[in-house]
């Protein structure tokens, strides 16, 4: 006799036949997939309200692009004067190309009240040039720069120092009565500062010795405050 299965128990789910597997092949997900480009964060700069704080694909460089170098941007100050005599000695391809030699990939050049305009280049042969009249403050510029090169104003100089920033003061030569340079010269016997003139600078830079400078450390204050206690008649601690 055929053996049947028991009746299910009251109240027991009806059972269901097992799903045959089917034999048909998977589509593999590698297959399906496509290939995604890398991304890289969007330039804020750049963002628009509809694009802003997403991700953009990674774009090939072209020869006006940096490529892969690392950035080394050298600023160039003339503080609120007017120094085209400097100005037009870093835009000469000379300069330009001394301090690719030495590694640096910008120039940023802060051009004052001059009238001369430096050109433009770009290009992985050459530096990237960009230049702005004024800034309320030039903080941020030196801060971002691996070299700084400046009037002798001694508000540039003892900000760039304070920054810690490697200095190369060029010397005005048409302004009259020029102590400017006195500081200059000083400081750069002390081994703070490169000191030059407009038609140095190229040999300046090209024989400059970073490892050389020394830190500049403030002087202490306290005896210049008693001096000027002591000549005011104020009591001195």
């Amino acid at each position: 006799l055929a053996r049947t299965a028991p009746p299910p128990a009251a109240g027991a789910p009806p059972s269901h036949p097992a799903r045959r597997s089917s034999s048909r092949p998977r589509r593999s997900s590698t297959a399906r997939s496509r290939p995604v480009p890398p991304c890289l964060p969007l330039d804020p700069s750049s963002a628009s309200s509809t694009n802003r704080g997403r991700e953009v694909p990674l774009r090939a460089y072209s020869s006006e692009g940096m490529g892969d170098r690392e950035r080394r941007v050298v600023f160039v100050t003339v503080g609120t004067t007017c120094f085209d005599a400097l100005v037009k000695v870093v835009d000469s391809e000379e300069l330009k190309q001394a301090l690719l030699q030495k590694g640096y990939t910008d120039l940023l050049i802060q051009m004052g009240r001059g009238t001369y305009k430096p050109s433009k280049a770009s290009g992985n042969s050459s530096l990237q040039v960009e230049h702005f009249t004024f800034s309320p403050s030039i903080a941020d510029n030196i801060r971002e720069a691996s070299l700084v090169i400046s009037h002798a104003g001694s508000g540039s100089i003892f900000e760039t120092l304070r920054l810690g920033k490697p200095l190369i003061v060029v010397v005005n030569e048409d302004l009259m009565d020029n102590h400017q340079s006195e500081l200059a010269e000083e400081l750069a016997e002390r081994n703070h500062l490169f000191c030059a003139h407009p038609q140095t600078l190229r040999e300046n830079v090209e024989a400059m010795d970073l490892n050389a400078l020394q830190p500049y450390v403030p002087g202490e204050a306290k005896p210049v405050v008693a001096l000027i206690n002591r000549f005011l008649g104020f009591p001195v601690d």
